[in-house]
């Protein structure tokens, strides 16, 4: 079942996307992962209602940062510190992704993103970013970084509504007002050829940075290297070294 929330928090707009299909999503399943979901998200920003103003998602390299107690955001004031850790200038948007969400303005087990309105900051799930609904999720949380509020009032389908409903439509009023918003806060920028794209930084929220796979070889070697000589009989007590 849908539900629908549509609260507000100081400088955040509680975006808490809620979704039909999420209970059949395991949290845990696809955790601890990065999905950009680029082509659809530039697809969504280059539909019809755009004309000439069609906006590139333009996603930089993915970024680490080691928070363990913000893998589960479960307070307006985590969203608020998670945040605070903005990786990059004040026009490149921050992708968080993170294990699970329940608070964004409300407390909800079904909140699964959260965005800051008319800034450069958004928090994810990254099991359902990872999901067949990911990139309606990522591009929702961005069009409120864009200015877009939650939609209202609208019998038709669109992507601002408050909950996960397979609709990725945006109107022409709804595109007039992202270049607006999003040109006065610096988050939409032009390049040299005026086309419009906006910055994007993945970045995963980890318990701990994952050693990599060649130092977990060569501990590996160390250790059985270190057993052998454990095992090894001891040929003369007066070259023993303890």
């Amino acid at each position: 079942m849908k539900r629908k929330t549509n609260h507000h928090i100081t400088r955040l707009l509680t975006t808490c996307l809620t979704a039909f299909t999420l209970a059949c999503l395991s949290p845990q399943a696809l955790a601890a992962t990065i999905t950009t979901q680029e082509s659809a998200l530039d697809a969504i920003f280059s539909q019809a209602s755009f004309g000439m103003n069609t906006i590139d998602i333009r996603f930089g390299a993915a970024q680490t940062i080691v928070a363990p107690d913000l893998l589960d955001i479960t307070s307006d004031a985590e969203i608020g510190t998670l945040f605070g850790m903005h990786i990059g200038p004040a026009n490149v948007i921050n992708f968080f992704y993170v294990d699970s969400i329940s608070s964004c303005g409300t407390i909800d087990p079904n909140i699964i993103g959260c965005a800051a309105l008319n800034d450069p900051n958004l928090v994810v799930e990254s099991s359902f970013a990872a999901g067949p609904n990911g990139a309606e999720l990522l591009a929702h949380e961005l069009a409120h970084n864009l200015g877009l509020d939650h939609n209202s009032g609208s019998m038709l389908p669109n992507l601002m509504d408050p909950t996960i409903n397979g609709s990725t439509a945006i109107t022409v009023a709804q595109v007039m007002i992202m270049l607006a918003a999003g040109q006065m806060s610096g988050i939409l920028q032009s390049d040299a050829s005026g086309q419009l794209f906006v910055e994007v930084i993945p970045v995963l929220v980890v318990a701990a940075v994952p050693l990599p796979a060649a130092l977990w070889l060569l501990l590996t070697a160390l250790g059985g290297l270190v057993g052998l000589k454990r095992l090894r009989p001891t040929q003369s007590r007066q070259t023993a070294i303890a």
